[in-house]
This record gives structure tokens, C-alpha cells and sequence, in this order.
């Protein structure tokens, strides 16, 4: 297809990211119901895949910072994240906390061309 048809995307373990139509799929193919903030936060985490990211940093990349999100509705949104897309919520694998400092996303990404 040609590129100005295109959308940019990743998948992750069989979950595929639509940035451009802004969709969620599991792995059977399911769309994922995810709030606007739920979408910019793991669009973020999964664009910077492997690095450890405050919350003051995850506001930053969602666009966040005039709304009325704080740094504690991040604690909140990756709770629900990890509730609709880790295989244990309470033993999460993609989403990851590191201690003082923020979330990982730890989870093979690979680039997914949507048209």
C-alpha cells in the first residue's frame, strides 16, 4: 500500500497497537477497550520500549500536563493497563515497576505497518 496509507503501529505478543486509528487488538484478533488516557499511556510505554520512565516523564509523553491528571493517575492507569492486557495483573510481565524511579514496558515490540 502506499505510505500516505499506511498507520504507524506495533505488536507485542500477539496484542497489535494502531497508533494512527488509535485501536487495541488481543491476540485473537479482539479489539481491546482502552480509555484516551489508557491509550496515550501504553502507546508511550510501548514507543519507548526497554526504558525506565517517571511519571512526570509519562505525563510529559501523553500530553498530560495541563489536564487534570497528577502523577498518582498514572498508578491508577497502569493498574487498569496491566488488568486488560497482562496474562497476571498481579505478576505483570509487560509493565513493569521499578522501585523510585517508574514503569517499564518489557515486552518484545516489533513495528506493525496497518492499512
Amino acid at each position: 500500500a502506499p505510505a500516505e496509507l499506511q498507520r504507524r503501529g506495533f505488536r507485542f505478543l500477539g496484542f497489535s497497537l494502531d497508533l494512527d486509528g488509535r485501536k487495541l487488538t488481543d491476540p485473537t484478533g479482539e479489539p481491546v477497550s482502552l480509555t484516551v488516557s489508557e491509550f496515550d499511556l501504553l502507546a508511550a510505554l510501548v514507543e519507548a520500549r526497554g526504558r525506565v520512565l517517571s511519571r512526570n516523564q509519562l505525563l510529559d509523553l501523553m500530553r498530560r500536563r495541563n489536564d487534570d491528571v497528577f502523577d498518582r493517575t498514572i498508578d491508577v492507569l497502569i493498574l487498569r493497563l496491566r488488568r486488560k492486557i497482562e496474562p497476571s495483573p498481579r505478576n505483570p510481565r509487560f509493565i513493569r515497576t521499578e522501585r523510585g524511579l517508574g514503569y517499564v514496558f518489557d515486552a518484545p515490540v516489533e513495528p506493525l505497518a496497518v492499512s
